[in-house]
């Protein structure tokens, strides 16, 4: 079998030239055309997929070659299966890498790994004649990666056939423009992490400047040249793993509501196949419920720190339900609000009081990027010598009170020191952001759960 489906990867030369927009501007005009599209995000990403879901109303998947290898091949395929397009975006500047003197994990390198033709972006903010040197530039860098067309992005009216005519003289043509727009900049403005994640955003406004963003689209010429330069691909369909033995269905608790919002939609498609599942707001419940497992993500607490102080009620019965024995697996966020308090602002607000630890949020990331992890001791997640990989996005650090035997070391990556991990009872949480397609954290946590319930007497 091959990955046929025809195929584009939105990029740019650098990272903040409006990828993410001009993904759903696309998208949106698709759907509106009647075809059906299907949406990805290259490298490891929670905030631009959401993003993607409003316009699709289906999950956005990563495709992260670092994390996933070849297995993005079949991701590619499986995810996009009846679409008439899969819509990639790309990830930081087309040539980017997270070494910086390779091509491994770049937009580059996905490009031609999937046979996908890039559709680049140039942002026509004072730039007239040097877009086509950019664009050769560009071309001639990698004569692998292959050019269907351009959008232009933040234009004014009387640059487009002027950018359009140095642009077309490239050889490439451009299939879209869109205006500059204060309101949209204002919806689409960045914040330390990124975009805003779809769950904090204004859902009416957003899909109203997407749909002005849209307008000047051509969706016939997107389509023909995303048939016309992507190839096929052949597939080795080895993309399911080993299905756990698990007994009994456990009732798992997922925390969400606007404050913790970083689950990859595999995360959750498994929970559903593992157990019967509820969703917490931590702003807004007062209980837990009658849960077995615990899921909190990662997210922006600090930003809603004082709505999570105030509610006493559910910090409460967290420490209850972990002082029980019941299971927890929290990331980042999660990890943040187990601990004493989370001091953002100069305010210092109250968490949970799981780990005995202060969380302070810094102006500059502490870690970022790619991670691994060698766990030092069995934990419910996985036993000790596993090497766990995922990615770090944290403004955030900890200083401990008390004294904690760490569960991980890291041979890349910051964690707290170089190490992380925290076991309390069978309540697990580190930084560590992990993708399931690379290590399937809740199967595990489940299975350990489900060998626990079924000793007991």
């Amino acid at each position: 079998m091959e990955l046929t489906v025809p195929r584009l990867i939105v990029s740019s030369y650098k990272g903040k030239s409006g990828k993410t927009l001009v993904t759903l501007a696309i998208a949106y005009a698709l759907n509106k055309a009647g075809f059906t599209t299907s949406l990805f995000k290259a490298g490891p990403d929670y905030i631009d997929a959401s993003l993607h879901g409003l316009v699709t109303a289906s999950p956005s998947r990563n495709l992260d070659y670092v994390l996933m290898g070849y297995g993005i091949i079949e991701r590619l395929h499986k995810y996009s299966r009846g679409s008439d397009i899969a819509l990639i975006e790309g990830v930081a500047g087309l040539y980017d890498s997270p070494s910086g003197v390779d091509e491994y994990g770049s937009t580059a390198q996905l490009s031609k790994i999937l046979k996908a033709p890039i559709l680049l972006i140039i942002n026509g903010e004072r730039i007239n004649r040097t877009a086509g040197a950019l664009i050769r530039g560009l071309r001639q860098f990698d004569p692998d990666v292959k050019f269907a067309g351009v959008v232009l992005t933040n234009v004014a009216s009387r640059q487009v056939d002027k950018l359009s005519r140095i642009i077309e003289e490239e050889g490439l043509p451009v299939v879209g423009f869109i205006p500059r727009d204060e309101e949209l900049e204002n919806v689409f403005k960045y914040r330390h992490l990124g975009l805003m994640h779809a769950r904090e955003v204004d859902k009416g406004l957003l899909m109203s400047v997407i749909e002005r963003a849209s307008a000047n689209i051509n969706v016939g010429a997107i389509l023909k040249l995303a048939k016309e330069y992507s190839e096929p691909v052949k597939l080795s369909l080895n993309i399911n793993g080993p299905v756990p033995i698990i007994k009994g269905a456990p009732r798992i608790g997922i925390m969400a509501g606007r404050v913790f919002t970083f689950y990859y939609p595999e995360t959750i498609e498994e929970a559903y196949t593992l157990g019967n599942v509820k969703f917490i707001d931590p702003e807004k419940d007062g209980e837990l419920g009658d849960i077995n497992i615990l899921l909190i993500g990662g997210g922006f607490p600090e930003l809603y720190a004082e709505g999570l102080e105030g509610n006493r009620a559910l910090k409460s019965s967290v420490r209850k339900f972990i002082d029980g024995g019941g299971y927890l697996y929290a990331e980042c966020g999660g990890l943040m609000y187990l601990t004493n308090s989370i001091i953002y602002n100069n305010n210092e607000y109250e968490m949970a009081g799981i780990i005995d630890a202060l969380t302070i949020m810094l102006n500059k990331p502490v870690g970022h990027g790619y991670s691994s992890a060698r766990v030092i001791k069995d934990i419910p997640i996985a036993p000790r010598g596993t090497m766990l990989r995922g990615h770090e996005f944290h403004y955030s650090k900890l200083v401990l009170k008390g004294n904690y035997e760490y569960a991980l070391e890291y041979e890349r990556g910051v964690g707290v020191n170089g190490k992380d991990g925290f076991l309390i009872n069978n309540a697990y949480a580190h930084y560590l952001h992990i993708h399931p397609y690379t290590y399937s954290v809740l199967s595990n946590i489940v299975k350990s759960w489900s060998l626990n319930s079924t000793s007991q007497p």
